[in-house]
């Protein structure tokens, strides 16, 4: 399937991107952060992003919207094993590449939820062909 072309690309104006993010409602102080960058582009924006958890939510629920480049700075992002793991299980339109970057942020570190992987106890939403 041919990947759809993103919305959001290093040189997006960071404006259209914080409009969106109102029209969400995204948390206030997050929003308050992220105001800054008006005028600026949406790379300047991810690159500002210093938090894990709006990564993790960003990636959630706009992730798939952008280019990989932006998607693999907020992966970046994420330091615990348990988000990445829950990432990893949850996003289905992930690259290889980003695939890969996840799993090497739990593997070795969770060795009970990697099993339940392993033995299908829990499944991830992407398919692996």
């Amino acid at each position: 399937m041919p990947e759809i072309e993103p919305k959001y690309k290093s040189e997006t104006p960071a404006d259209e991107l914080l409009e969106r993010l109102r029209r969400l409602s995204a948390c206030a102080e997050a929003m308050e952060h992220y105001n800054k960058f008006g005028g600026g582009t949406v790379n300047e924006m991810v690159e500002g992003t210093l938090d894990q958890s709006w990564a993790a939510w960003y990636l959630s629920v706009l992730g798939k919207a952008n280019e990989t480049k932006l998607r693999k700075v907020m992966i970046s992002r994420i330091k615990d094993p348990m988000m990445a793991f829950s990432l990893y299980l949850k996003l289905a339109w992930l690259t290889d590449e980003e695939d890969k970057l996840l799993e090497d942020k739990f593997k070795g570190k969770l060795p009970t939820a990697e099993k339940e992987l392993v033995d299908g106890k829990v499944t991830r939403t992407r398919v692996v062909g």
